[in-house]
Order: C-alpha cells, then structure tokens, then sequence
C-alpha cells in the first residue's frame, strides 16, 4: 500500500508538471487574394532581402528563422537578420541551408512573412531578381547566432516534471514512518 501511493504520487507530479508545460498550438485559415507584382509588393513590404537560412529555433507555435543576409534591397542593413515565422496555415516552408528572396513586414515589432507575399526559394525567384535589379550588399556586420540559443527553456518540458518528480519523492522519504 505504501508503494502504491508513492507510485500515485509520482504519477501525479508527472502529469501536473506536463499540464503546466505543454501549451496548445494555435492553427489559423489562409486565404491569399490575388498576389501583388513585384513592384507593389517592394513597396509594401518593410523589408525585401535574399539569403540563406543558418538556423530556425521552434519554440511553442512559433519559429525563429535566422538568415545570413546576400543581398538587400529594402529595410535590411545588417549581415544577418531574424524572421518570425507563426506556425499556421499561412506559413511557409522554411528550411536550414535553402537560399529564399523574403518580402517581409513588421508584425508586432518583429519581422514576418507567409504565403500570400511573394516570399520563396531563391532557384524559383527568376521572375522577381529580373523586376527588382541589381540589390545592395548588406553594411553592417552582425552575429546574431548566440541569440537562439536557449537550452533550459527549449527543453523545460523535461526538466519541470523531473524536477517535481524530486521535490515529491524527497517529501514522502522524509515523511516515511521511522524517520
């Protein structure tokens, strides 16, 4: 009897610990009207920039998409840049090592794109390099890598519930009779 409710207990921690760090995701619909020339697009957009993805951090619904900036031409000065990038419908596919031209716009003081920009792989971009020109180089050096390293929070789904599992079993040892 006296396993059963240290094994109850620890099953409890567990599952409280998990409840309090797993949250829901949030999903959205997308509907794109018709896409915009690259013209209006530059000029609606906050920044338009080509390079290449070194790093994406997910974290809950959303992912922060790190890029070593190739050329710019309009809103980026600095070498690298972050994008965010809300998990939805609306989202695009992002991947490490691949090259994207990004038409992106400011969401909540971050920068930000979907599918309905003109936002896609460099290889595809033909079209739109031809209609924006030659682009600038970036001029500021930057070395944003350090920023999206952040383990005790990428992996606080482990620890919590182990570390509730501890605090549990240290109060049970203590409270056992003959102690």
């Amino acid at each position: 009897m006296k396993y059963f409710k240290l094994i109850s207990v620890f099953i409890l921690a567990f599952l409280f610990g998990a409840v309090f760090t797993t949250f829901p995701t949030v999903s959205h619909a997308c509907k794109c009207v018709e896409p915009q020339s690259v013209e209006k697009e530059l000029e609606s957009s906050e920044a338009v920039f080509s390079g290449k993805i070194i790093d994406i951090r997910t974290e809950k619904n959303s992912r922060k998409i790190l890029f070593e900036v190739e050329e710019t031409w309009k809103g980026v000065s600095q070498t690298q840049i972050f994008l965010k990038d809300e998990r939805s419908s609306c989202s695009l596919d992002f991947f490490k090592g691949e090259s994207y031209l990004v038409y992106a716009y400011d969401f909540q003081d971050e920068l930000t794109t979907n599918i309905c920009d003109r936002t896609k792989e460099l290889s595809g971009a033909g079209e739109d390099l031809a209609a924006l020109g030659k682009g600038t180089m970036p001029t500021e050096e930057a070395d944003l890598k350090n920023q999206l390293r952040n383990p005790v929070v990428r992996y606080s789904y482990i620890w919590l519930p182990l570390v509730s599992l501890l605090i549990v079993a240290a109060i049970l040892i203590r409270k056992r009779p003959g102690n």
